[in-house]
C-alpha cells in the first residue's frame, strides 16, 4: 500500500500528530545541535518562529480537510487530543523541574549559562520534548483503538 492511500485510510487527528511527532523530533534535533550545542543565535530564532507558527500549521491542515469535506473530530479524536495535552502538560513541568534542579549544580550550570542562547534554547529543548512526548500519546491511544 502506498503511502498515500495509508494518508487517506487514517483520520485527521491521528495524521497530524503523527506528521507532528517527525517535525518536533527534526527541530529538537536541530535545536539540541545548533542551539544548545553550538550555542548560534540565527537558529535559536528559527526555533522559535517554527514553534510560534506550528498554530498555524494546524489550522492550515484543519482548512485542507473541510475543503475536501472530511470529518475533521470525533468525540474519541477529543479525548485523544485531552489525553495528548495531559501528557504535554507533565512533560514540559518534569522539564522545567529538572531543568532548574540542574541549574544547582555548578558544573551543569557553567555549561548552560556559557553563552548567550544555551539557556533560552535548553528552554525550548524541554518544551519540544514534551510537545513529542504528547504526540507520541496520542499516537498510543489511536494505535490502541485499531487493536
Amino acid at each position: 500500500m502506498s503511502m498515500r492511500h495509508e494518508d487517506d485510510a487514517i483520520g485527521f487527528g491521528e495524521r497530524f500528530a503523527r506528521n507532528s511527532m517527525w517535525g518536533m523530533i527534526g527541530i529538537g534535533m536541530f535545536c539540541a545541535v545548533a542551539v544548545v550545542m553550538q550555542g548560534a543565535m540565527f537558529p535559536i530564532v528559527a526555533v522559535v518562529l517554527t514553534m510560534a507558527l506550528s498554530h498555524w500549521f494546524r489550522r492550515r491542515d484543519m482548512q485542507e480537510q473541510r475543503r475536501r469535506d472530511e470529518t475533521l473530530e470525533h468525540e474519541r479524536d477529543r479525548a485523544i487530543l485531552a489525553r495528548g495535552n495531559a501528557v504535554f502538560r507533565m512533560a514540559a513541568s518534569t522539564g522545567m523541574v529538572a531543568i532548574a534542579l540542574g541549574l544547582m549544580v555548578p558544573v551543569a550550570r557553567d555549561v548552560v549559562l556559557d553563552g548567550m542562547v544555551r539557556l533560552p534554547g535548553t528552554l525550548l529543548l524541554a518544551l519540544i520534548l514534551a510537545n513529542i512526548a504528547g504526540y507520541v500519546a496520542m499516537l498510543r491511544e489511536y494505535a490502541g483503538d485499531c487493536r
